[in-house]
């Protein structure tokens, strides 16, 4: 069936993308004109807080409206165990043309690096979050219990709300955070 994977498949990138990252960053810092580390590590931070942003407008818009992405998306959530995703090749493509190549020409190879590993490491922190909301048993109490109980909100209760996996704070700026359900008291014995 299509866009059904293996669990290598699935996690494909994970032995893909952290290999691509480190190299292009040696690159980076053995380049004729180095960045200075504290302004790498400054634009790293800002491209992992950006994927934050990008990871809530892709769940709301893309993956909800646009018609290819929107009908892999509804199978998803039709069939939230299934491993549903993108091929590595194809997030490797899109990643070199919509991401590396916008950052390195807007900030320089050096500092575009470190956006693009910033982007990288949010994306694959968003993949293994989302894997731990439909696979794990996380401890109540805990990041990813949170995170688990926000995306079931998504998946059971309105489709319109919870759009960031590894955060709320998007929906909350954008007005589309579910309240938590009020657990009803137990009965009196």
């Amino acid at each position: 069936s299509r866009m059904k994977m293996s669990k290598l498949g699935y996690f494909a990138e994970f032995l893909i993308f952290p290999p691509l990252v480190v190299l292009a960053t040696l690159f980076a810092f053995h380049s004729a004109a180095p960045p200075h580390p504290a302004m790498w590590l400054l634009v790293y931070v800002a491209g992992l807080a950006g994927w934050t942003l990008f990871e809530y407008l892709l769940h709301r818009l893309l993956f909800h409206h646009a018609p290819v992405l929107s009908a892999i998306h509804d199978r998803h959530h039709r069939s939230p165990l299934e491993l549903i995703g993108t091929p590595a090749w194809a997030s490797l493509l899109v990643g070199a043309i919509a991401v590396a190549s916008p950052a390195c020409a807007a900030l320089g190879i050096d500092l575009g690096t470190a956006a693009t590993a910033g982007l990288v490491t949010g994306y694959l922190w968003y993949v293994f979050v989302h894997y731990a909301t439909h696979h794990g048993r996380p401890r109540p109490g805990s990041y990813l219990y949170h995170a688990r109980m926000r995306h079931a909100q998504h998946h059971h209760r309105s489709y319109d709300g919870n759009f960031g996996v590894t955060t709320g704070f998007w929906d909350y700026v954008f007005g589309t955070a579910l309240e938590a359900p009020v657990p009803r008291p137990h009965a009196a014995k």
